[in-house]
């Protein structure tokens, strides 16, 4: 990734995705611009516009240095410890339904917020992010539960590089506990056998 003042892209990529719309344009350049035509244009573009959209990246601001109130716009309360080459998170939250999404703003802030304290550790590295979620019920669905807001936090923090599959492969399980948490293990992938075997 380029890193620019205002956004962060992949060069390649962009420059790709610009040059096939730019293709395009120039074919749809080529005919009669009727009322009909003009308006299939706008269905013809949005495609590869939004593959251009997606190789940028807008840097979220940076959270301040200290913990917000625990409130739907603060952060959640936490625990972090790194040792071994293994970054170790408890977060007292709900883990967001995907259909219903719970706190997911104070949880993406939370993962932010631990991110920009360990900026930079596994940068450009292959990661494996084993995640343990507590909740005080029996049988519920660990399907249904959306990861995207701890990944997230952990890119716009600059923890890890991206959460695409040239850098992140994750483990989710669910358990029965007595109150609602979130347990996560973060290491280099070639650590995997360490963070399935180690307690979380």
């Amino acid at each position: 990734m380029i890193n620019r003042e205002v956004i962060i892209y992949d060069k390649s990529s962009y420059k790709k995705r610009l040059a096939e719309l730019s293709k395009l344009v120039n074919e749809i350049n080529k005919n009669d611009l009727n009322g009909y035509n003009a308006f299939n244009v706008i269905y013809e573009i949005e495609l590869p516009r939004n593959a251009l959209y997606k190789c940028i990246k807008v840097p979220r601001a940076k959270l301040p240095e200290y913990p917000l109130p625990e409130t739907e716009t603060g952060i959640c309360k936490f625990e972090d410890n790194y040792s071994d080459g293994i970054l170790k998170l408890k977060i007292y939250e709900l883990m967001p339904p995907v259909k219903t999404p719970y706190n997911n703003g104070r949880l993406e802030r939370t993962c932010q917020f631990i991110a920009e304290k360990y900026k930079g550790l596994f940068l450009n590295k292959k990661v494996i992010i084993r995640v343990q979620v507590g909740i005080p019920r029996d049988n519920w669905d660990i399907d249904n539960r959306d990861l995207r807001y701890i990944f997230n936090g952990f890119v716009y923090g600059g923890l890890i590089s991206d959460d695409n599959i040239n850098f992140v492969s994750y483990m989710l399980e669910g358990i029965k506990s007595k109150e609602n948490f979130i347990k996560i293990l973060i290491s280099e992938k070639k650590n995997i056998k360490k963070v399935c075997s180690k307690k979380i």
